[in-house]
C-alpha cells in the first residue's frame, strides 16, 4: 500500500511540474504574439513587387498599396499621379505615379504632420 501511494506521489508530482513548465511556456509565447501583433498593426505596407506581380493567385483580392513606398491604403486614401496628354504608340496616355500622402507629401501615419525624412519600411 505504501508503494502505490509513493507511485501516486511521484506520478502527481511529475504531472503537476508539466502542468506547471507549459503554463509558462503558454505565457512566453502569448507575449511574443502580443509583441508580434503590436508590430504588425504599426506597420501597414507589403512589397509592391509581389503584390504587383504575375504569380499573384487571381482568386485572392489585391491589396490596396502604394507602388513608390508599399504602404497600405485604406479606401479614402489615393495616389498623386499625373495623366501626360501625348498617346503612346499603343493608343495609351502615361501615367506618372509619385506616391501617397505618407511617401509624396511626407506626412506621418499617425497625425498629419510634415516631417523631413519618410520613415523606411521592412520588408516582409
Amino acid at each position: 500500500m505504501v508503494t502505490f501511494v509513493t507511485v501516486c506521489g511521484v506520478l502527481f508530482t511529475i504531472g503537476f511540474f508539466l502542468y506547471a513548465l507549459s503554463a509558462v511556456d503558454n505565457r512566453s509565447l502569448d507575449k511574443k504574439e502580443k509583441i508580434r501583433k503590436a508590430k504588425d498593426d504599426l506597420f501597414r505596407g507589403a512589397d509592391p513587387k509581389k503584390v504587383y506581380s504575375k504569380e499573384w493567385n487571381p482568386d485572392v483580392p489585391r491589396p490596396r498599396l502604394c507602388p513608390v513606398c508599399g504602404t497600405m491604403l485604406r479606401k479614402d486614401e489615393f495616389l498623386y499621379a499625373a495623366i501626360s496628354s501625348k498617346i503612346n504608340s499603343e493608343g495609351k496616355k502615361q501615367a506618372q505615379i509619385y506616391g501617397c500622402k505618407y511617401c509624396y507629401l511626407q506626412l506621418e501615419q499617425d497625425s498629419g504632420s510634415i516631417h523631413n525624412k519618410p520613415e523606411e519600411q521592412p520588408e516582409l
